[in-house]
């Protein structure tokens, strides 16, 4: 992992070095997140290339200034300054992106998705690109993307290995929005709606017991101090849904638009390479960091299955048109069926 976040660093020194421009005349782009700067997360690594992308492409008109670890804001704080134009790009969750449009939420259910394959092709359907559309109609904000940032995600707690539903009895865990409650209420664990940046502090006080990420984020986050217990649980799906300011990304000339645009493909492609390099050799990192790995079998999968995800569609259905559900339910099934060769 060191030596794959040492070339990420090399390209993007060589990048910077390679196109300049006077300083007076950059044009100050911000791109705000809530990931620490750390080369090995896949987040992380879409910022910076990103960053690199356009500031070589552009050759110094613009510079792209990074705020990692939320110290511009929490994520519905960044999401009103992307509004006013505070800052001009932000990555967030799903969770904190579905508390100003619910359909957004739909893309976090539990246990949906067989793989990453699945879920790229999911992330590139008709049926997301209409929920940006629906999304800027009702908000005002622009969506871009959502990008793979670890894979899907797992179980990590204080209390015990976790490898059945009925492990999950009585445990606390951090709940990123409603979805995620009404989850670990039915599989039989209390949820405690908690912000991201505060998790740390709460599993290491006993706030919160257990938590639901991504592996990348188990180790950026610096989890596995405070954490005894992983379960590759393949729970809901590791990403970070990118929005930017209209008005900006409307004005920009449509070579330079182009560019931006190109910078955000090559970013997530950096990302998802990165994801499968941390998802090949994450566990064994965890593991050399003292945290038990379980597994969970196909059968106790389709348990999880039928009880979380279950509940979190039925919750769905009393927040949003059940019609739109429904399309998102026939568009993941109709991908699963193509990725099998079945369709």
């Amino acid at each position: 992992m060191k030596f794959t976040a040492k070339l990420f660093v090399l390209a993007s020194l060589l990048f910077a070095v390679a196109f300049s421009a006077p300083a007076n005349a950059a044009q100050t782009v911000k791109l705000a997140l809530s990931i620490n700067p750390d080369m090995s997360d896949p987040c992380y690594v879409m910022a910076v290339i990103f960053k690199n992308y356009v500031e070589t492409r552009t050759g110094g008109k613009y510079v792209v200034e990074l705020y990692p670890s939320n110290v511009i804001g929490k994520e519905r704080e960044r999401l009103e300054l992307i509004k006013a134009n505070g800052i001009q790009i932000n990555f967030g969750s799903i969770g904190g992106l579905s508390n100003i449009y619910k359909p957004g939420i739909l893309l976090n259910t539990p246990f949906m998705y067989s793989g990453d394959k699945v879920v790229h092709a999911v992330m590139e359907s008709d049926f997301v690109k209409w929920l940006f559309e629906d999304m800027y109609k009702k908000t005002g904000i622009r969506s871009i993307m959502v990008f793979d940032i670890g894979g899907l995600s797992c179980f990590t707690n204080n209390v015990r290995p976790i490898a059945t539903v009925a492990d999950m009895k009585g445990i606390k865990f951090r709940a990123m929005d409603d979805s995620q409650v009404e989850m670990f209420r039915a599989l039989g664990a209390n949820a405690v709606p908690m912000a991201f940046a505060e998790l740390y502090s709460g599993l290491q006080t006993g706030v919160v017991e257990g938590q639901v990420n991504p592996i990348n984020i188990t180790i950026s986050s610096k989890f596995f101090e405070v954490q005894k217990y992983i379960t590759i649980s393949r729970t809901i799906l590791g990403s970070q849904w990118v929005t930017v300011n209209d008005k900006w990304y409307s004005s920009l000339p449509a070579e330079d638009r182009k560019i931006f645009d190109d910078a955000f493909h090559y970013g997530n492609v950096a990302a998802r390479g990165q994801s499968q390099i941390i998802q090949a050799t994450g566990m064994k990192f965890l593991e050399e960091k003292k945290m038990t790995v379980t597994p969970i079998t196909d059968e106790n999968y389709r348990e999880f299955q039928k009880i979380g995800r279950t509940a979190v569609l039925d919750w769905c259905k009393t927040k949003m048109d059940p019609e739109i559900v429904d399309r998102f339910l026939k568009t993941v099934d109709e991908i699963e069926k193509s990725v099998q060769g079945t369709k």
